[in-house]
């Protein structure tokens, strides 16, 4: 963020200097300016220095003159500028070869200037430069800072940001979703730059900037104050969502859990929120294996599908209230593994306890059968056993009658007798496609079937007979699932 080689060549008290070689490297940056007698210790020389040297005590061997232009040059000196007439007469063209090639301007001062002529001039620019960058850094951080604190928003900030760089800009979360951008139509731009948002190390988000020519020193800084205000205004908002997110997560669980006295008040307290729940509501239950990951695609469906809902993270499963009938989550459209158990439909809160348990059961079944979504409607006749187990009634009375024998053969033997039967008659007693289900062959099937017959005493193709198993293992499973 200094001066350049060429700009400081165009100085007028520094028209008497040359340069002869490494012009490649003419728009370095001068971050100081460093005299050196004797060459002794180049460690001690840093990137961005102007050096100027009498080249005293250098020796003639070309093969060390090579040696040490490569030595300064990875040292990333800004320049190399040798007054002759003192200790070298003419620079010796081994120098002038090392220089054009490692890139490092080399410039020549006659005897007949002084060295402070040169100082002065480059220190004066330099203090100078510097001075104008704090302005205009201060300048910057107060007009977004103000923005900030008049909390405008994204886009205004965006917006003043793009008039101090006459560019576009664009701005884009850690997701790469666009946040804001401004646009000038029927221009066409040559550059286009990203710089980085960052915050504790970590990328949060980043900034697009197309402009005609490249961006200057001053823009750098520009932006990189910008990049501190967008920062800021990122974790500012994440704390607003976070602090909205916890109080509707608290207020959802206030709901279903009904520990409220008046009705009114917390439907007016949902409405003061944005929520109505005077209407249709249902509720659900998801879970997977990466819950921050399931939370945040609750979030995202909900937003997406315009749907109103308020979401509630646990420990081992997420709660969402849709407040409609419509649920914005189809098996077909599953980014990752989650099952989810959705509530039958209810009306206004009073009944919001009883959908939590019905989404609670549904998805306790969704995860036996392996389904993505499940509603409470389909579980059709399970829904009898399921009211029934609520009650406080013992389901084993229902199946141990007819299936106790199955049972303990399992047991006893590690077989499958049991999701035998239930996959046989959820296939309508089609022998093929039921072993294609089990993958085993139809006569391993057949035997098995021989097998169940004989230990229920009952004739599983008889349709009066099946009833009775199927209504056996309705219970058998419902109690099995709901005790899990």
């Amino acid at each position: 963020m200094g001066l350049t080689v060429r700009e400081a060549l165009q100085l007028r008290e520094m028209k008497g200097i040359k340069l002869i070689a490494g012009k490649q490297g003419i728009d370095r940056d001068i971050k100081w300016l460093t005299i050196v007698e004797v060459m002794e210790d180049i460690t001690r020389l840093h990137e961005g220095e102007f050096l100027i040297t009498t080249a005293y005590g250098w020796n003639e061997n070309s093969e060390t003159y090579t040696n040490l232009i490569e030595a300064l040059a990875n040292r990333q000196l800004s320049a190399l500028a040798i007054h002759t007439g003192f200790y070298l007469d003419v620079i010796p063209i081994t120098i002038i070869e090392a220089a054009n090639r490692t890139g490092l301007p080399l410039l020549e001062i006659p005897r007949t200037m002084n060295f402070s002529m040169v100082t002065r001039s480059i220190l004066e620019q330099l203090v100078n430069k510097q001075l104008s960058m704090l302005t205009y850094a201060q300048q910057i951080q107060d007009e977004l800072t103000s923005l900030v604190l008049k909390n405008t928003g994204f886009s205004a900030i965006t917006d003043a940001l793009s008039k101090l760089l006459n560019s576009n800009v664009t701005l884009y979360d850690k997701n790469g979703d666009l946040v804001a951008g401004t646009y000038y139509a029927n221009r066409k731009y040559r550059v286009e730059e990203t710089y980085p948002i960052t915050a504790e190390t970590k990328t949060i988000g980043k900034l697009c900037i197309q402009k005609q020519t490249p961006l200057t020193s001053l823009e750098h800084l520009a932006l990189k104050h910008a990049s501190t205000i967008f920062a800021i205004e990122f974790l500012k908002l994440k704390i607003v969502e976070d602090t909205r997110s916890q109080i509707e997560a608290d207020f959802l669980d206030t709901l279903l859990s009904h520990s409220y006295e008046d009705r009114d008040y917390i439907l007016k307290k949902s409405r003061d929120m944005g929520f109505d729940l005077s209407g249709v509501n249902r509720v659900a239950i998801f879970s997977s294996s990466n819950l921050v990951l399931l939370e945040k695609e609750c979030h995202q469906q909900l937003v997406t599908s315009r749907t109103k809902g308020i979401v509630n993270r646990k420990i081992d499963h997420v709660v969402v209230l849709f407040t409609g009938d419509y649920v914005p989550f189809t098996n077909k459209k599953a980014p990752f593994p989650f099952h989810a158990g959705i509530s039958s439909s209810t009306l206004g809160i009073p009944n919001l306890e009883e959908a939590l348990k019905e989404a609670s059961t549904t998805h306790q079944f969704a995860k036996y059968r392996g389904e993505t979504i499940l509603n409470y409607e389909e579980l059709g006749a399970y829904q009898i056993f399921v009211r029934l187990k609520e009650s406080g009634e013992d389901l084993s009375t229902y199946y141990t009658p007819l299936l106790s024998q199955i049972i303990d053969y399992d047991q006893k033997h590690q077989s499958q007798l049991m999701t035998t039967l239930e996959t046989f008659l959820e296939n309508n007693l089609v022998i093929n496609r039921t072993a294609d289900k089990l993958f085993i062959h139809r006569h391993t099937l057949n035997y098995r079937i021989k097998q169940l017959e004989k230990l229920t005493g009952m004739d599983i193709y008889s349709y009066e007979q099946r009833i009775h198993i199927q209504f056996a293992l309705l219970a058998y499973l419902t109690d099995r699932i709901l005790s899990k």
